[in-house]
């Protein structure tokens, strides 16, 4: 398989579908790891502040994102609408139920063990997962204190824009779908001008709309493989180098300093990655790493809901204390026990999961 996976030559990416962004998800996964580890010694910068370039990274993490969301688009398929929220619900809606789930019952057992208050110690997480809010940095809600999702909110953006995208792909004209479509990227970004904090990361959710067209528009055309003109690369590049020098994004916190022209750099810097690891495809890859960051981008999702966990549990802001001598060290080692911790968090749901298919296939079997 793995040979099949890169020897194919020109239009490989159109012909096999989702696996063969696996590797490309999986490192993805980890450079998301890796930088949610910097961020501990990262002093966070108000709007406006910051020399020349200093919104390069988000710029670069806003496009990783926007390269996830493309890969989902890329193997969009159309579906009956209650079809289409039925694979969805189990896809994204059950690991972000069961995690959430583990994430409020844990903040219980640590308020109980630590004998202080749940409700100011974890209780501000139940309004939050129950409506999937992006509340970033903390906030209220009807004067309700509210958490932030943290990176679940990509599992609910992916879910609302796949519904979303799904009926407007019902539309059989081109033109008007092309409209809806911008249509929802720009109310999303809208929305975020009215409020920071929205339901079921709704604006994400609108502008996620935009990204999987995106990624369908690459299968549909082929933009992996087709030369582009230096005109078109030159756009993109000035649109990338612009919201570095001067922009600022961040998606969960429905920051878009340049407004549109950050969104727009967005998905130039996914396509652009995109385009880069279809060219490091074009040859034969393998190995035991290989093998690992593939297995990652396979269950990508279940490895988001596991991130999402141990940010939200584990005190690594800690180590900013213990090792503020050597960020790099601090650094380093909390992203290696980040993996760890996921890696043994993830061996455990998979063993629950293999048993429990074994239970249902005998189930089956009896019945």
């Amino acid at each position: 398989m793995k040979s099949e996976l890169n020897k194919s030559g020109s239009n490989v990416s159109r012909t096999l579908g989702l696996g063969y962004f696996n590797l490309a998800r999986g490192l993805g996964m980890l450079l998301i790891v890796l930088g949610h580890s910097m961020n501990l010694y990262l002093e966070p910068q108000p709007t406006g502040s910051g020399g020349l370039f200093s919104g390069a990274g988000s710029v670069f993490g806003g496009g990783i994102m926007a390269a996830f969301f493309m890969i989902s688009g890329y193997g969009f398929y159309k579906r009956k609408p209650r079809k289409c929220f039925v694979i969805q619900r189990k896809l994204l809606l059950l690991p972000y139920c069961i995690v959430a789930a583990a994430v409020i019952i844990s903040k219980f057992l640590l308020a109980v063990v630590r004998h202080r208050s749940f409700m100011e110690n974890g209780g501000e997480f139940i309004l939050t997962y129950l409506l999937g809010l992006n509340a970033e940095g903390g906030g209220t809600l009807w004067g309700i204190p509210v958490e932030s999702v943290s990176i679940f909110w990509f599992v609910l953006a992916l879910f609302g824009g796949w519904l979303i995208y799904n009926g407007i792909v019902q539309i059989t004209s081109d033109r008007l779908r092309v409209l809806l479509t911008a249509s929802c990227v720009i109310l999303g970004y809208v929305l975020t001008l009215i409020s920071k904090i929205w339901p079921c990361c709704l604006p994400m959710a609108l502008i996620a709309v935009g990204y999987l067209h995106a990624g369908a528009e690459l299968k549909e055309r082929e933009l992996l493989e087709k030369k582009i003109s230096w005109k078109w690369w030159g756009i993109i590049l000035a649109l990338i180098l612009f919201s570095a020098a001067f922009g600022q994004v961040s998606i969960v916190a429905c920051m878009w300093k340049l407004g549109l022209a950050d969104v727009l750099a967005t998905f130039c810097t996914g396509f652009l990655l995109l385009r880069i690891y279809a060219s490091y495809m074009r040859r034969e890859h393998t190995g035991r790493l290989m093998s690992v960051l593939e297995e990652i981008g396979f269950n990508s999702i279940w490895i988001v809901c596991l991130h999402a966990y141990e940010k939200v549990i584990f005190p690594w802001y800690r180590l900013t204390d213990a090792l503020a001598f050597c960020p790099a060290a601090g650094v380093l080692i909390c992203f290696a026990a980040r993996c760890i911790v996921m890696y043994i968090m993830y061996r455990i749901v998979m063993f629950l999961h293999r048993k429990l298919q074994r239970k249902k296939r005998g189930k089956f079997v009896l019945d």
